[in-house]
């Protein structure tokens, strides 16, 4: 698919301007500060991107699936309509690690283990000589051939954990041993997957709350073989749920069942959330200089109309679970954070709203170092004619240059970019 050619719905006129009185003065300033008042300040050629996905692939997310696939169209048409050529790459791991379960007749106990998934990249319906990992730089010369790659990437079918535990999958994906373990090694890690630099959007597909336990026997998930119901209000309260006896099957109608990832106090002995939080927080960028990585959590889970957790239902499917630790962790994310509803029975304005999350840079380099991030003033200009005026520490973060990076903003807050802004980047003169 190629790149559009459309205007790019944010503008981008970044001039460098002398923020003194007529006849400034910009000389003497030190070797590789600005030191014109009328510099022309370039965008960068591109940012990049490396986005996982982290798909539930219990025997109840078919359609779900389904639904990603019938939209990465406008998922990816969306990622390339920013105003900086993205340089996204996408990787896939499950939300499947382990899985303690019991017998409806309570006689058997066992114990499963995924160790082929637990955060590895996987290929779903891809051939053994692509993947795991597929790079946009291919999108252009192979347009539909590369979108199918990608579908087929996303298909990770139904017959993985009923315990899903996404946050640990993901925090898995990204982080030693996984991500410093060569796709070649035996057992393949996913190293090459988070670029020096790049930005990290995840993404998680899941109609259940994350049940990330800390040992694999924390928990004992309990079958669906309850007494018959009509609706939860049937089962007995929180964590009582009245689902399908099958999902392929809906004839065999409905049962209770206790969701022990799900009651007060299975998930008082889960991983906290916050820890995902903090991880996410402090990821590192890879370039060699200590910055942070600009982190994104999307979850598309087990949330109402009004994104507030619910078990709610769509025309042809339902949630399975309630998604109160997910839709604590995208709050804990604050602006860099999206939950939407799994129920949806079309998911276009879901994805486009996540890869909206990316696809405007919030962190820009500078091509030339300011003496202090303090003489630096950011304007910006809303569709609806609302000006701001954003300085260091009131609308971004200012890092200076170091050997092996430029200086670079961080727009924050209320000066994030949005969808149709213009923003013009001034500085004061260093002499």
């Amino acid at each position: 698919m190629a790149r559009s050619n459309a205007p790019a719905r944010i503008g981008l006129s970044m001039l460098l301007l002398c923020a003194t009185s007529v006849g400034c003065d910009c000389g003497g300033a030190p070797e590789g500060v600005i030191d014109s008042c009328e510099s022309q300040l370039r965008l960068p050629p591109s940012v990049s991107t490396d986005i996982l996905f982290v798909i539930d692939n219990s025997r109840s997310m078919r359609e779900e699936q389904e639904k990603v696939i019938a939209q990465l169209q406008t998922f990816v048409s969306t990622l390339a309509a920013g105003p900086v050529a993205n340089d996204f790459q996408i990787g896939v791991v499950t939300t499947g690690i382990s899985q303690y379960a019991t017998t409806c007749d309570g006689r058997t106990t066992d114990l499963l283990e995924f160790p082929a998934e637990s955060g590895r990249l996987q290929r779903g319906g891809l051939p053994a000589t692509d993947g795991p990992v597929l790079s946009s730089g291919d999108l252009e010369t192979m347009g539909d051939a590369w979108l199918d790659k990608v579908r087929a990437l996303l298909d990770q079918g139904t017959d993985g954990s009923g315990q899903e535990m996404g946050l640990e999958a993901a925090r898995r994906a990204v982080s030693d041993p996984l991500i410093s373990t060569p796709p070649s090694a035996e057992p393949p890690g996913n190293q090459g997957f988070l670029r020096p630099g790049s930005r990290l959007l995840v993404v998680i597909l899941s109609d259940e709350d994350d049940c990330s336990a800390p040992t694999p026997e924390t928990l004992l998930i309990e079958p669906t073989c309850g007494r018959s119901c009509a609706s939860d209000a049937d089962c007995g309260g929180e964590g009582n749920y009245c689902v399908l006896r099958d999902s392929f099957s809906p004839a065999l109608g409905r049962a209770c069942v206790r969701n022990v990832c799900e009651v007060p106090e299975g998930r008082e002995a889960l991983i906290p959330v916050q820890s995902y939080v903090d991880f996410f927080k402090s990821m590192d960028d890879g370039a060699g200089a200590g910055r942070q990585r600009e982190v994104f959590l999307a979850v598309i889970g087990a949330v109402g109309e009004d994104r507030q957790p619910a078990r709610c239902r769509g025309d042809a499917d339902e949630a399975y679970g309630v998604a109160v630790r997910y839709k604590a962790a995208v709050d804990g994310m604050g602006e860099y954070g999206l939950i939407d509803s799994i129920c949806k029975d079309d998911y276009a304005d879901t994805l486009r709203g996540i890869a909206e999350l990316v696809s405007a840079p919030h962190t820009l380099d500078l091509p030339q170092s300011p003496p202090d991030g303090h003489l630096l003033v950011v304007e910006l200009s809303r569709e609806s004619g609302q000006r701001l005026t954003c300085k260091m520490d009131d609308g971004f973060d200012f890092e200076p240059a170091t050997a092996t990076t430029r200086a670079r903003v961080t727009l924050t807050g209320e000066c994030r970019l949005r969808m149709g802004d213009s923003i013009t980047l001034k500085v004061a003169c260093a002499g």
